[in-house]
C-alpha cells in the first residue's frame, strides 16, 4: 500500500513540478497494451464438416448454417483476429522521429458458430447409405488463441516542447505460436442411435459432442498502427492507436481430443486415420488418404491439404508508456528544451573570495 500511495505521489509531483518536459530520445519505451479487433472483410472460416452421406472422409469445409435438406446453406463470414489481445512492447527511440520496438501479445477470438442440420443417413440392406428418416442436427464453435512477436519500426514527430505526439508503426506479425478449437455438439433429430451409429465409420449417438485442436504453420505477416501519446509526465505516457494486421495461417496438424457419444468416450476407437490429420503440400496416390489412395494406412494419421484460417483484422489498442531514460529523472530542473543551451560552470576565479 505504501508503495503505490508513494507511486501516485512521484505521479502528481512530475505533473505538477515546474520543470520542462524532458524528450524520451535516445532511450528506451516500454508499454503495456490491451485492445479489440474486427474482421476487416468477409473471409471464408475453415471447420469440420459432418457428413454421414461420406462418413469416412473426414474434412475442413467453410463454415456454413445449414437450416436443412431444402434451403440454400448461409456462408459464415469473419476471422480468427476478430477478438481482444493484451501484450507488452519494448522499444527504443534513436531520436525525436525513428525508434525500433519489439512486441509480444496474446489473442484471443470471438467465438465463432454455426447450426447445421443435414440428413442422417445409414447403410440400407445392400450397405449403401440411404436417408434414415432423421436428421442430425449440429452446432459447431472455432475460437483461436495466438503468441505473436511483432518487430516494428516507429516514425514520430516527438519534439521535447509537446505534451502530445503523433506516431506511425509498421512491422510484421510473427505468430509463434497458434491453436484453433472446435467444438461440435450433434443431436440426433427424428431417430434413435443404434449399433450401426455407435460404430465406424459414424460413431455417432443420440447426443454426441467432439472436440478438436488445430495448431497452424509458422507464417508471415504484416500489422501497421497509427496513434498518439500523451505525455502529462516525463516518464508516464499514455497512447491509444488504431491498427492493423494482415495475416493467413495454414495448418500444421489437426487432432480430435475427444469424441464422446452418449456419456461414452469412443475416442480410442477411431483409429490414428481418424483422429489425427497431418497437412501437406500436396496429395497423390502414395498419400495416406482415402479419396486419393484406396490402399490407405488406417494406423497411420491422414495426410491432407490444409485449409487458410484467416487472421486479418482491424481495431484499436490503448496503454501505457514507460519512459527509461536517465535525462527524465535527472534534469527535472532547468531542462533546455532544444538542448542548444549548456549551462556555464562557474569559475573559481568567479566564486565570491571570503573576508580578510
Amino acid at each position: 500500500m505504501r508503495r503505490i500511495v508513494l507511486f501516485i505521489l512521484i505521479v502528481n509531483y512530475a505533473i505538477n513540478t515546474n520543470a520542462q518536459v524532458a524528450p524520451n530520445f535516445p532511450g528506451f519505451t516500454v508499454r503495456w497494451t490491451g485492445g479489440y479487433a474486427w474482421d476487416p472483410t468477409a473471409e471464408n472460416i475453415p471447420a469440420p464438416l459432418i457428413n454421414t452421406l461420406t462418413p469416412k472422409v473426414d474434412q475442413f469445409a467453410n463454415l456454413a448454417n445449414i437450416n436443412g435438406p431444402n434451403v440454400a446453406n448461409q456462408l459464415v463470414h469473419n476471422s480468427f483476429g476478430h477478438g481482444f489481445n493484451v501484450g507488452l512492447r519494448f522499444g527504443y527511440m534513436f531520436n525525436p522521429y525513428i525508434g525500433i520496438d519489439l512486441g509480444v501479445s496474446y489473442a484471443q477470438s470471438k467465438t465463432i458458430s454455426a447450426y447445421q442440420q443435414t440428413i442422417l443417413y445409414q447403410p440400407d440392406s445392400a450397405g449403401n447409405p440411404a436417408p434414415s428418416g432423421g436428421y442430425l442436427d449440429n452446432t459447431i464453435t472455432c475460437v483461436s488463441k495466438s503468441l505473436v512477436l511483432s518487430p516494428s519500426l516507429i516514425f514520430a514527430f516527438s519534439k521535447p516542447k509537446f505534451k502530445c505526439y503523433p506516431y506511425l508503426r509498421a512491422g510484421l506479425a510473427l505468430p509463434v505460436y497458434t491453436q484453433i478449437n472446435n467444438t461440435l455438439n450433434m443431436v440426433m433429430d427424428g431417430v434413435s442411435a443404434t449399433t450401426t451409429t455407435y460404430n465406424a465409420p459414424y460413431f455417432l449417438g443420440d447426443i454426441t459432442s467432439v472436440t478438436m485442436q488445430t495448431i497452424t504453420q509458422f507464417t508471415v505477416g504484416f500489422n501497421g498502427a497509427i496513434g498518439v501519446v500523451y505525455r502529462p509526465a516525463n516518464f508516464i505516457n499514455f497512447f491509444a492507436e488504431i491498427n492493423g494486421q494482415y495475416l493467413n495461417m495454414k495448418g500444421k496438424y489437426t487432432l480430435v481430443t475427444q469424441w464422446n457419444a452418449d456419456g461414452n468416450d469412443l475416442t480410442p476407437f477411431r483409429g490414428p486415420y481418424r483422429e489425427e490429420t497431418i497437412y501437406v503440400k500436396s496429395l497423390n496416390g502414395q498419400s495416406n488418404n482415402v479419396v486419393y489412395n484406396p490402399n490407405y494406412n488406417p494406423n497411420q494419421p491422414k495426410q491432407d491439404i490444409s485449409p487458410v484460417f484467416p487472421f486479418s483484422n482491424i481495431g484499436f489498442n490503448i496503454g501505457v508508456q514507460l519512459v527509461l531514460n536517465k535525462k527524465v529523472f535527472k534534469d527535472q530542473d532547468g531542462f533546455d528544451q532544444d538542448r542548444s543551451k549548456k549551462i556555464k560552470k562557474v569559475k573559481k576565479s568567479d566564486e565570491p573570495k571570503p573576508a580578510q
